[in-house]
């Protein structure tokens, strides 16, 4: 454990931490997908996801599914206890491998060339010399969104590039490619190119020696280590040691008995045309504590995860993640369809479960410095599954090869992470109708084949000079959109939502050239949703199909307007506006493939807008003079006494002028906090006020009972006062 808290320290500067081992700092530079909902980072050596089982640390959503602004995750006792988890899973150590047998390799000092019985380059073993140079450049970015004037439709929405030398003597240029569109948003393709150009990379001094040979056995890996029920058990355990007990307790495995959650699936071997796709799920979404737990339970971890009373325990990890293969350079004479792109071998391993050698496969020491490179050639070229029983935490491991690949030559590979997760409007509400894994398969199931869908739409294509791997079609850009607060006095909550004409005045060219949307004709409509999980959990507020946009017009303010008023005072929400296509136009792709009959292209929620909650208008202090709390007595987890999510320890003070301060005081006269309450910063004035229940220096108060004073600084009763009590119970 100590280590891995080091691990992290040096993740902070930049440095790598392999079982003690210092990497170099250099190559710590990465790009992130944040586009989809398949959210990733990926390194400028080759390296996918999370370098440990720590990523659950993380503060923002990289390498979680679904992916969204701001995300975070308890790392304390305080927040572990209240804060309901997503979908997710766990990738770590994922990224491509080559190792030669029996080559000439440029040795120091002399740099004469030497036989070696093995070489290994690898971005992804636990231990050992990566095979790469310290100064490796950062990726080239390209950023293509759908909304933005000098969008390309022929091009994925972020794509990233990279070109490096490796001690093989191979140099590997890779793409990742992503898209936000609602069903291609579930999948980052990775596109490798292998080539033979004799440069090899001296790690003993940073050094590049050319030396041209025809290689005779060449290996191509591609290795990951999934877990899919990482964050959700946080929420089941807590002890006093928050790393030592959640961490194994839930997920990791260090502690026999402690971890190992997972199923395995393997689908879509043999001669089929597909390609073969790997994953792993949860042993049963996270809906309860896992029977072999040998760990502390909550007594109260049923009610935690309860998003609303009547719901039943939301689920926690009804995810699947894994990789599909869409394509591999066949070895020559084997006569194989490239895209038919299944392994040569194939092997799952569970950490420190099984053994190879003799010697455990496992999170800590799987690497070239407790395995030596033959045993690594061996591991890579045999086939192995264990007992699929639920209790896994997996190492996939899969081989292209042997390939002879003379100077100049290449070997392509194109591999697509993928997840998938049943309708998260039935996670929150607990699966009631008992979905998962059913549902759950069929999502990542179809979110393979729309990344096979993707690479037969775009393979050979070439846009403005860019070797593309992969297309898919084009939703309509989602329209500008903000939500404000409408209120009628104090008397009707309403918000008002207005979006522009951005999804109307677009218009996308396909590949041929020809007119693929024209938003004057081809928008069906805007669908307005409202919702309060920041996941996307959203409720469908109104559909207003085309017909019927000019009643929502405002022309004083040139935007579209719609009142929502199916509302209550205190309550906050995130809206969205969608635009869809219902009936899109035959589509020619980046290769020139002709689709038609595509299903309806809807915009995605990454328009959505701030939180955003009706608060009723100011009062005249010399005609009323009633402040109150809501709710009063606060009781934390009462639906009928607090707000609830995304604001559960909110409380507010009512009936407020317009301009005043709040003091509120313990029973013993101190203040714990002091608000400021008066215009925002459009100007608009408020009668109400939010407090989170925490001191001016941040720290959250006790339950128990307290006095507040509402002093006006309104002009004409600057200085009156008022007073009253509330209760905070929890």
């Amino acid at each position: 454990m100590k280590n891995y808290k080091k691990y992290l320290f040096f993740i902070l500067v930049s440095v790598f931490v392999f079982s003690g081992n210092i990497l170099i700092n250099a190559q710590e530079i990465s790009a992130t997908h944040t586009r989809g909902k398949l959210w990733e980072t990926i390194y400028n050596y080759g390296f996918i996801g999370d370098p440990g089982a720590w990523d659950y640390l993380q503060v923002t959503g990289i390498g979680f599914y679904p992916g969204f602004s701001g995300f975070s995750f308890p790392t304390d006792e305080e927040m572990a206890n209240g804060f309901i988890t997503d979908a997710n899973f766990h990738n770590f150590r994922t990224g491509p491998w080559i190792m030669l047998k029996d080559a000439s390799v440029p040795t120091p000092p002399a740099f004469n060339p030497e036989n070696k019985d093995y070489v290994l380059y690898h971005s992804s073993l636990a231990t050992g010399n990566l095979g790469v140079l310290q100064n490796i450049p950062p990726f080239q970015k390209t950023r293509n969104f759908v909304e933005t004037q000098d969008f390309n439709p022929l091009l994925p929405e972020e794509m990233n590039y990279i070109s490096y030398q490796t001690s093989t003597g191979i140099t590997v240029k890779q793409r990742s490619m992503s898209w936000s569109f609602p069903g291609y948003d579930d999948f980052i393709i990775y596109d490798y190119t292998f080539v033979n150009t004799g440069d090899f990379v001296i790690e003993q001094t940073n050094q590049i020696k050319n030396h041209q040979q025809t290689l005779n056995e060449v290996w191509f890996v591609f290795h990951s280590g999934i877990q899919v029920s990482t964050k959700g058990v946080i929420n089941f355990h807590y002890d006093s040691d928050f790393l030592s007990s959640t961490a194994p307790a839930g997920s990791f495995g260090w502690h026999p008995g402690g971890g190992y959650t997972d199923y395995y699936a393997v689908e879509n071997q043999g001669s089929d045309g597909k390609g073969l796709l790997y994953y792993s799920r949860d042993f049963n979404g996270g809906r309860t504590p896992k029977p072999w737990d040998q760990h502390g339970v909550k007594s109260n971890w049923q009610e935690i995860l309860r998003v609303r009373p009547e719901y039943e325990v939301e689920l926690q990890d009804p995810a699947a993640f894994g990789f599909t293969f869409l394509y591999s350079t066949p070895p020559s004479g084997s006569g194989r369809d490239p895209f038919e792109a299944d392994p040569t071998h194939f092997n799952i391993y569970s950490d420190e479960m099984d053994k190879f050698n003799g010697k455990t496969v496992d999170f800590e020491s799987f690497g070239s410095n407790a395995f030596s490179l033959q045993e690594l050639y061996q591991f890579i070229k045999h086939d192995y599954t264990p007992a699929n029983n639920g209790n896994l935490y997996c190492w996939y491991t899969s081989s292209f090869g042997p390939y002879t690949i003379a100077p100049g030559d290449s070997v392509r590979l194109i591999v697509a992470e993928v997840a998938g997760m049943m309708d998260i409007n039935e996670v929150v509400k607990g699966d009631p109708n008992n979905l998962y894994p059913d549902s759950t398969i069929a999502e990542i199931r179809r979110n393979a084949q729309a990344a096979r869908n993707a690479i037969q739409w775009g393979f050979g294509a070439k846009v403005n000079g860019v070797d593309i791997a992969a297309d898919v079609p084009e939703n309509p850009p989602a329209p500008e959109c903000r939500a404000a607060n409408a209120s009628f006095g104090s008397e009707k909550a309403v918000i008002s939502v207005q979006w522009d004409k951005r999804s109307e005045n677009a218009k996308i060219i396909d590949a041929s050239g020809s007119v693929f949307y024209d938003g004057t004709i081809d928008l069906s409509g805007y669908r307005i949703y409202r919702g309060q999980d920041k996941r996307g959990v959203w409720e469908l507020v109104v559909d207003i199909p085309r017909a019927e946009l000019n009643t929502y017009w405002n022309s004083e303010k040139e935007l579209y307007e719609y009142f929502d008023e199916d509302l209550q005072f205190g309550f906050e929400y995130y809206y969205f506006v969608q635009a869809y296509n219902l009936h899109p136009n035959t589509w020619t792709s980046a290769n020139g493939t002709i689709v038609e009959n595509l299903p309806e292209l809807a915009s995605s929620d990454y328009n959505r807008t701030t939180l955003t909650g009706a608060r009723p208008g100011p009062v005249s202090v010399k005609e009323k003079w009633d402040v109150f709390v809501a709710p009063n007595p606060y009781i934390e987890g009462d639906p009928n006494h607090s707000f609830g999510e995304p604001t559960p320890r909110k409380i507010e003070f009512r009936n407020l002028p317009e301009k005043a301060t709040i003091k509120i005081f313990t029973l013993y006269g101190d203040v714990v906090k002091t608000i400021d309450h008066g215009p925002d910063s459009n100007g608009n004035l408020f009668g109400s006020a939010s407090w989170d229940q925490r001191t001016d220096a941040g720290l959250l108060v006790a339950p128990g009972l307290y006095i507040y004073v509402v002093q006006s600084n309104t002009e004409e009763t600057n200085g009156d006062k008022t007073s009253g009590k509330f209760m905070l119970i929890r």
